[in-house]
């Protein structure tokens, strides 16, 4: 296993099972960008505490969420990311079940960038898993 996907290993789950996640964002470059394309309050977000936002706004509106995840070593510098993820809305009641991959780039031993992907098979190409 990769310093890198050991990193993101430890960070899953503080943030996930532990529910640490402002020590799961130290292990960010203070450069750091979380990209989630043709989201409605922006697609980029800046450095750690900008991760953070973005999560908690994700979590908020859930009553149960379950999260599971594997990851992929990809390039030298890129780690692909595959969530599971399993819930119930607060208001809704409305069970919801998805799937997407996180795109995790890394700089020196740091996470510098995390691109949301909807498409498997964009994941894997961005990641250097796959031929376009």
């Amino acid at each position: 296993m990769s310093d890198e996907v050991e990193a993101l290993e430890r960070g899953y789950t503080m943030l996930w099972r532990e529910g640490r996640p402002e020590e799961a964002v130290r292990a960010l470059a203070d450069d750091f960008e979380w990209v989630v394309p043709r989201h409605p309050e922006g697609e980029v977000r800046h450095g750690p505490e900008g991760m953070l936002e973005f999560i908690r706004e994700w979590t908020e509106p859930w009553e149960e969420l379950e999260v599971e995840w594997r990851f992929e070593q990809g390039a030298p510098d890129r780690v692909l990311a595959i969530i599971d993820m399993r819930g119930r809305g607060s208001g809704s009641g409305v069970p919801t079940d998805m799937q997407f991959w996180q795109l995790w780039t890394f700089r020196g031993g740091k996470a510098i960038r995390m691109e949301l992907h909807w498409d498997e098979d964009d994941a894997r190409h961005a990641a250097g898993l796959s031929e376009p």
